[in-house]
């Protein structure tokens, strides 16, 4: 059977519902910066008055994705089942993860699956390595792609066009004294990681963190995520480490062409 196509579709106003919309950025003002929130610094936060926000607060709370002690609120976990409708529904996250298991216990290190999603690299799928890992990329973690060595392989499936574009409306931060913040200087290394295949980036969004990862493409080569592996920058050089984990992880991409 062949694959539905996917489209950028352009959603008539008359045929969207704003509350949807709304509950939405409701649930995405809560982050590591903003565990609890009152009714008046979400109504800041996405535009809505104090009454409002209240009422999306206590909707929320009513259908058990949030809780509140009388003055502030805050998610709970069931709201992770929304990431896992997106995984338990996607073919692929769910096809990955027997060649990540194979591609961790090869290299002994931590894989993971990912994806762009606007300017973000989402991480839809991963194995754990045995060891302890610095930062674990858990599934439905987002970064800023460009601090990602897998977001930095993504983009450099963009056209020199779409790659200025993306450069051109962000504003790159400092995770690091050694996170890559220079426009220029992002733009020459993501257009070198489309020359050589893959990429490696150490001390971008943590220090200590090195990580690795090839483009995984579909049968027509377009490129649809990014295989990569994560460890301490103290596991061997980084040439080393290019040279140990590379080949076997572009063997398994070009296995994972026949799923896409």
């Amino acid at each position: 059977m062949k694959k539905p196509a996917l489209l950028d579709v352009v959603v008539a106003k008359r045929d969207q519902i704003e509350g949807l919309i709304k509950g939405v950025d409701v649930i995405r003002a809560f982050d590591h910066e903003s565990v609890r929130l009152t009714p008046t610094e979400l109504g800041e936060r996405v535009n809505l008055s104090r009454t409002a926000a209240r009422r999306y607060l206590l909707t929320l709370v009513h259908i058990g994705l949030a809780a509140t002690d009388g003055r502030t609120f805050w998610l709970r976990p069931s709201v992770l089942s929304l990431g896992h409708a997106y995984v338990d529904s996607a073919r692929l996250p769910r096809a990955v993860v027997p060649y990540l298991q194979r591609l961790t216990n090869q290299l002994q290190e931590s894989t993971n699956y990912s994806v762009l999603d606007g300017d973000d690299v989402v991480y839809v799928s991963r194995v754990n390595a045995p060891r302890i890992l610095l930062a674990g990329f858990d599934p439905g973690m987002r970064l800023p792609a460009y601090t990602s060595t897998a977001g930095r392989v993504l983009l450099s499936s963009l056209t020199d066009e779409a790659l200025h574009a993306y450069l051109a409306r962000i504003t790159p931060i400092a995770y690091t004294h050694l996170t890559v913040t220079d426009k220029e200087q992002l733009f020459r290394e993501i257009v070198a990681i489309r020359e050589d295949g893959f990429g490696s980036t150490e001390n971008q969004y943590e220090m200590g963190l090195r990580g690795i990862s090839v483009p995984v493409k579909n049968r027509g080569g377009t490129v649809v995520g990014a295989l990569s592996t994560s460890m301490a920058t103290t596991n061997g050089t980084r040439k080393e480490a290019i040279a140990r984990c590379v080949p076997a992880m572009q063997a398994t991409a070009n296995t994972l062409m026949l799923w896409v």
